[in-house]
């Protein structure tokens, strides 16, 4: 039987994973109600990409899902619609059904994407969201076609143009929603695979995989073992040895991920979820450089929680790998273009971090204190990126609050032995820092269509 409209997008469910993001509480069943029904519409509706040429993708989802985890409200919700659609695409119809025959003949083909999904739906009712990822996602055979021409990098498609098909999923096992999973199936199908390069054949080697896990357990607990002691190392000391490496300086070529070597570097990491440099915006000259395609990966590593819950260790082991392997390549591109990683200069900065909010605030008289640093600087953060069009101010805000919980507590010197320069002196308040200055930036001028918050 196929999925009813409301078996593909049920009531928002607990997150599969206790290291996902808490929400806020919903103002009221009304404001569910209206988020259920705008997730159906865009499904039913809309086109997942809303331009030809640039293939700029439908936030439609990730908008309201968003706003929705931070408490907003139906009118805003619906707000949040009615200022998306206007750029909306509508679905194609399209040439032919996909099936197991010929799913690998049309990969790349936006036409296609109502019938990848359509595939993706009857797959998900015969195995189940987990083995249709592992299936589709991250097994050998989804991503090597033996003495094939072309070859399917479903891999690289997950990870492809700024994470995005990884986005959609991780929205959809988060909130328990397998309408999102299978339209960022859909998504990941119709994407290019021109980043494979950077994700060698040998991750899919099972056994390779396995064994490494079944070493770092036996390092773990073997007593007076001398390589147990060894540094591992930590994602401080790959980004310290690709600034220092001085075939990243200045690539020459706009198409530069087609000539950067990083296997090598994100190969020798420890994989954790705690490893993986969760933000990478810097303060330079005095201003900051709210760089749009960073950005990304800050959104995009929200997920990996509610993705690693649905996979086996293998596959765990795959995501993450690959995960940093196509960060640390941003890095280097945007690197060249966005800042310098000056680190104790950033932490040495002023940053107000205590702005009061944009709607008028005013302390009661019978308020202990007073002042604009008086009450949670979280608060009118995340106020303010409820309200605001942008969906990217919401979504990142929504992460850097959730980074803040984890890490907000994290004192100097944790990362003292890292190799990166002045790791020393990270701490906790990385995450408020940079929600402060991201809120900062949200009031630059509405121009061209678009509001003028990222720097690109």
């Amino acid at each position: 039987m196929p999925l009813t409209s409301s078996e593909l997008f049920p009531v928002p469910s607990q997150a599969p994973s206790i290291h996902a993001p808490s929400r806020l509480p919903v103002a009221d069943d009304a404001s569910t109600k209206a988020l259920i029904h705008v997730l159906k519409v865009n499904h039913e509706k809309w086109h997942i990409f809303f331009n030809n040429v640039s293939r700029f993708h439908n936030h439609v989802a990730h908008h309201v899902l968003a706003i929705w985890a931070l408490g907003a409200s139906k009118d805003l919700i619906e707000a949040a619609y009615s200022f998306d659609v206007p750029f909306q695409k509508p679905i194609i119809e399209p040439p032919e059904r996909i099936t197991d025959a010929n799913f690998e003949d049309h990969l790349g083909d936006d036409s296609y994407h109502i019938s990848y999904m359509n595939f993706f739906k009857d797959k998900i009712v015969e195995k189940g969201v987990s083995q249709v990822l592992e299936d589709f996602i991250f097994s050998r055979g989804a991503n090597i076609a033996d003495g094939a021409a072309q070859q399917p990098v479903m891999l690289a498609r997950f990870f492809a143009m700024l994470m995005h098909p990884l986005l959609h999923i991780g929205n959809g096992l988060e909130f328990g929603l397998p309408g999102m999973v299978i339209e960022g199936l859909a998504l990941a199908a119709v994407h290019h695979g021109s980043d494979a390069h950077l994700l060698p054949a040998s991750l899919f080697e099972q056994e390779s995989v396995l064994n490494a896990l079944s070493a770092k357990v036996e390092r773990t607990l073997v007593l007076n073992n001398a390589t147990s002691q060894a540094k591992e190392v930590h994602a401080f000391d790959i980004i310290a040895r690709i600034i220092e490496d001085k075939a990243f300086i200045s690539p020459p070529d706009p198409d530069v991920f087609k000539a950067i070597k990083v296997p090598k570097y994100s190969a020798t990491t420890q994989i954790n979820g705690r490893s993986i440099f969760e933000d990478q915006r810097m303060f330079v000259e005095k201003e900051f450089f709210a760089d749009f395609y960073l950005m990304h990966l800050v959104t995009s590593s929200l997920f990996l929680p509610s993705l690693v819950a649905y996979l086996t260790p293998a596959s765990q082991k795959v995501l993450l790998q690959g995960y940093f392997t196509i960060s640390l390549a941003w890095f280097i591109v945007r690197r060249s273009r966005s800042f310098n990683l000056d680190v104790t200069k950033f932490f040495a900065a002023d940053i107000a971090t205590s702005a009061e909010p944009s709607l008028s605030f005013k302390p009661p008289t019978w308020a202990l204190v007073s002042g604009p640093s008086a009450a949670n600087p979280w608060l009118p953060i995340i106020q303010d990126a409820i309200l605001h069009a942008d969906d990217h101010v919401c979504k990142l805000q929504r992460s850097l609050v959730h980074f803040g919980e984890v890490y907000g507590m994290r004192a100097a010197e944790a990362f003292l032995r890292t190799e990166l320069q002045g790791a020393g002196v990270v701490d906790g308040s990385l995450f408020l820092r940079a929600a402060a200055l991201t809120a900062q930036t949200k009031g630059r001028d509405f121009k061209d269509g678009e509001f003028q918050v990222w720097d690109r």
